[in-house]
């Protein structure tokens, strides 16, 4: 019997051995194995779980933890529609501008109390305090729409946190139906051990990287013959997607030598290839490549951020402290974490522009990406930072300043879940959808 063996399941195709099973990327000169051919699905742009010519659409949620520098993060209110200019800590969007949109004063439903913050951002619903024991949460808009995306896929979604435990106030994001949290993936290894190391935990792919010992070496044989039955294109994306996995074998490896480590006293700064959440950026974008699922959220961590940055600043210290006049050259700590912030989100969002779909769209064509939270700065819960990117799959009106006027923020999760195909016709204290962007 051959070690390895190829094989099409529900018109994925992927690469498997006794120790690793990889989903490889959409390739058209597969018979079968192109997304084009699934059937039964709706050709609508808006409204399906498909962009009109066949395409999945994702949805990611990027939350973060203790609100923004205002005075710097903030578009001008009187700059509404696209002649508007960044501010100094948004400024890394530029690249991007024309595909994202900032909406403000959204005004998310009653908060218990300050302290519950993240834990109402996807849900919108008002309740008693996450300190009462008897606290149950409304379900998280992620959640709803992993019912619409998700079937289709290894992972019906991804809810993933940080090895520096909870960010914000309140320590998930996502709900599910009977009120209760998600679990979430913590570690960068459980991540990757989740999407690509089906031959065993992380205990195991630990190991394995302190050996020097990739999860592609089982399936590289098999590899080497699927090269052989598809065409240049195909070959190079197969190319591309490999070396975007052993990139990331590599920085895990690296990460986890340095665990050990005790960081310097002095204050640095470490290299951006060495920074946990553009490694976690990568394995999404991986994820997304190979359809091993089409909703992810990931929690932001401050705490993570913070500690790259030297700084000894406790995290929730530093949001009451979040003021002081822009200093390009002696910036704030506070200002700082949301450079950094900007800097990586809007990195990814360029990659997500940048990777090719089989029709020759882009990954962000295709994808929603919301960025914020419903914390402003401090303990303020008017006007939370919130930054949607993408085209979903639909036509939408991007590179706007929107002021939405106190509108409900359940009102931008109720139009998501209907642009991805969910039946909705409200969600939490929703009063409909955002028309400003083209949502219906």
């Amino acid at each position: 019997m051959k070690k390895n063996s190829s094989k099409l399941y529900g018109r994925r195709f992927f690469l498997k051995s006794s120790s690793a099973i990889i989903a490889l990327p959409f390739l058209q000169s597969l018979p079968g194995s192109s997304v084009f051919a699934e059937e039964g699905r709706p050709e609508t742009a808006v409204g399906s779980p498909t962009s009109s010519s066949g395409i999945p659409k994702r949805l990611i949620v990027l939350p973060m933890g203790y609100g923004v520098c205002s005075p710097y993060w903030f578009p001008a209110l009187d700059q509404v529609g696209k002649k508007y200019e960044l501010p100094p800590l948004v400024k890394p969007f530029e690249a991007v501008k024309n595909d994202i949109s900032f909406l403000q004063n959204l005004q998310c439903a009653r908060i218990p109390d300050p302290h519950a913050g993240t834990n109402n951002f996807l849900t919108c619903t008002p309740g008693k305090s996450r300190r009462d024991k008897n606290f149950r949460n409304g379900v998280s808009c992620d959640q709803l729409a992993a019912e619409t995306l998700g079937g289709k896929t290894r992972f019906k979604y991804m809810a993933m946190g940080s090895s520096g435990g909870p960010d914000g106030h309140g320590g998930y994001a996502s709900w599910d139906r009977a009120g209760t949290p998600v679990g979430l993936h913590r570690t960068t290894t459980d991540i990757y051990t989740a999407l690509f190391g089906n031959g065993g935990g992380a205990e195991q792919l630990r190991a394995k990287l302190a050996h020097q010992q990739s999860s592609l070496d089982a399936v590289l044989s098999d590899a080497k013959r699927l090269n052989r039955q598809v065409n240049a294109e195909d070959r190079d994306r197969i190319d591309e997607y490999f070396t975007s996995i052993r990139n990331i074998e590599s920085r895990l490896s690296r990460a986890m030598e340095w665990t050990e480590v005790p960081y310097p006293k002095a204050p640095f700064q470490l290299k951006k290839d060495d920074q946990e959440i553009d490694l976690v950026f990568d394995m999404m974008l991986a994820a997304m490549k190979s359809d091993s699922t089409r909703v992810m959220t990931y929690m932001l961590p401050t705490a993570v951020i913070l500690k790259m940055m030297g700084s000894k600043l406790n995290p929730h210290r530093m949001s009451h402290g979040a003021k002081g006049e822009w200093d390009p050259k002696n910036p704030t700590e506070h200002q700082k974490r949301d450079l950094m912030l900007a800097e990586m989100v809007s990195g990814f969002i360029k990659k997500l522009k940048e990777t090719k779909e089989a029709d020759g769209s882009s990954l962000l064509d295709h994808s929603l990406v919301v960025y914020g939270s419903c914390l402003r700065q401090g303990h303020a819960v008017s006007n939370g930072p919130l930054i949607l990117a993408g085209q979903g799959g639909g036509k939408l009106h991007q590179g706007q300043n929107i002021n939405m006027n106190h509108a409900p923020l359940a009102n931008l999760w109720l139009s998501i879940l209907r642009h991805v195909g969910g039946k909705q016709d409200r969600f939490a204290n929703s009063t409909g959808t955002i028309k400003e962007m083209g949502f219906v």
